[in-house]
């Protein structure tokens, strides 16, 4: 009896350290941000949404490591989740993975295992809906995020927020719209509990409509979420926009490609109402082979607190948006229009030296597009190069200070639906692949999606 207790008493203490320990993990949000020895597991989050007339939404994993990843694909619903899938993907190669999407508050959990991998969604609309729509995933969940792409302004604007909760924990959350006038607290979304690996989707017309503008903050009292906005219009396709969690820099870059010509920038301030102050924002146009421009429409501009509002411009050449706040809490979404229908959303980022440039190519035929925005006053050197099956090419190209540049088409086109690789050898950069594809001359579908900055010591 004595050794009994003495036993317990050692395991005791043992048990409740592990417990912590397993708790404490729990409640820290992952991160992949630079680390001098990369993780061994982490996950990505993916709040994609959906619809209920044959939508086809595809995850795709690019592993730009020298070791096999080991990946677990759990699809998440407002009813139970479906059964994990697990998978390989080789060093150096990238592969798509379809998931259900059959409902407007559709997500997908990734979580890898051994080396880390870079993971996005890329949809097509089905049913009377149309459309392509790509986006990088979460690699962190958090307790606060900022969404500034909606539009309620007429009955064929769709805007839906889509909030994931991919633990095994209730989460509960609160939802604030911001757009012209005083911010909106529904009953609707406000400490809205959402069950362990599930997934939502609240109508923001239903809520404030007839809004040119509307921004959302997600903040969470209990657990964590990852959240994203999905707009459909029935005349103009679709387009996704991942949230920002916590605060965004104050200084973000946006890459745009071969558009219509015709950008909107929404842009919120989130800073409370007591206290807050009005916020200045400015911005440059960086075009290729012409010297930087004003963003006119963002000249001597501030938001008052609590509010959100679109900034055009017209573009006559690929560029990209650099956009400087006075204030870490303002978020802002680049929305740009394909020259037949669809419409893309792009979030902002800053620069780094190596990205996975994941496609937005849905299908043939396609013009696939990557363009290289380089906000910086220092040339960027950057090689591209497939990730397998893509062939083994690789192509430089020079990204001169504060400039856009694009891709050679004769070499995305050899493989336009495979993961590049983008490495500076150089200075520093931000992509983005911009593609049109689908319909009797490819140009039916238009998506644009960020690249992934590739944490250090993955490769």
């Amino acid at each position: 009896m004595r050794r009994l207790q003495t036993l317990v008493a050692i395991l005791v203490p043992i048990v409740l350290i592990a417990g912590a320990a397993y708790a404490q993990r729990e409640l820290t949000p992952r991160s992949f941000e630079a680390v001098e020895r990369p993780e061994s597991s982490g996950a990505w989050f993916c709040p994609h949404g959906g619809g209920p007339q044959g939508w086809e939404v595809q995850l795709q994993v690019a592993n730009p490591g020298t070791r096999t990843a080991t990946i677990r694909v759990r699809p998440l619903g407002q009813d139970k989740a479906g059964e994990p899938e697990t998978l390989e993907v080789e060093p150096g190669s990238f592969v798509r993975v379809p998931v259900p999407a059959d409902g407007r508050g559709s997500a997908s959990v990734v979580e890898w295992f051994g080396q880390w991998v870079a993971v996005g969604w890329l949809a097509h609309a089905g049913g009377e809906e149309t459309g392509v729509a790509a986006e990088p995933c979460a690699p962190a969940a958090g307790q606060r995020w900022l969404l500034p792409d909606a539009v309620t302004e007429t009955e064929d604007d769709e805007a839906y927020l889509v909030v994931m909760n991919p633990f095994a924990r209730e989460a509960v959350f609160s939802v604030t719209l911001l757009g012209r006038r005083e911010p909106v607290q529904h009953s609707s979304t406000t400490d809205v509990a959402l069950k362990p690996f599930r997934s939502t989707a609240f109508r923001l017309g239903e809520i404030l409509s007839g809004e040119p503008t509307v921004a959302a903050i997600v903040e969470v009292s209990v657990g964590r979420v990852a959240a994203a906005s999905l707009g459909v219009t029935l005349s103009g396709g679709i387009r996704s926009a991942l949230g920002y969690l916590g605060t965004p820099p104050t200084d973000l870059t946006f890459p745009g490609g071969d558009d219509a010509g015709s950008t909107q920038l929404p842009v919120m301030n989130a800073s409370p109402t007591q206290g807050g102050e009005r916020v200045s924002v400015n911005g440059d146009i960086l075009g290729e082979g012409q010297p930087p421009q004003a963003f006119a429409g963002l000249a001597e501009s501030s938001l008052p607190p609590v509010s959100a509002r679109t900034f055009p411009a017209t573009t006559s050449v690929p560029s990209s948006i650099r956009l400087d706040a006075a204030d870490d809490q303002v978020a802002a979404v680049r929305r740009t229009f394909g020259t037949v229908s669809d419409q893309a959303a792009v979030t902002g980022a800053t620069p780094a030296s190596s990205w996975v440039v994941l496609p937005t190519v849905a299908g043939s035929p396609s013009h696939a597009g990557l363009v290289l925005a380089n906000p910086g006053t220092e040339p960027a050197e950057v090689t591209l190069s497939f990730l397998s099956p893509g062939p083994d090419q690789q192509i430089t190209v020079t990204v001169p200070p504060q400039s856009t540049a694009t891709a050679p088409e004769r070499f995305l086109n050899v493989a336009p639906e495979v993961g590049v690789l983008a490495t500076a050898s150089s200075g520093t950069f931000v992509p983005a692949s911009a593609s049109y594809s689908l319909g009797i001359e490819g140009f039916a579908g238009y998506a644009v999606a960020l690249g992934i900055p590739i944490a250090q010591g993955a490769s």
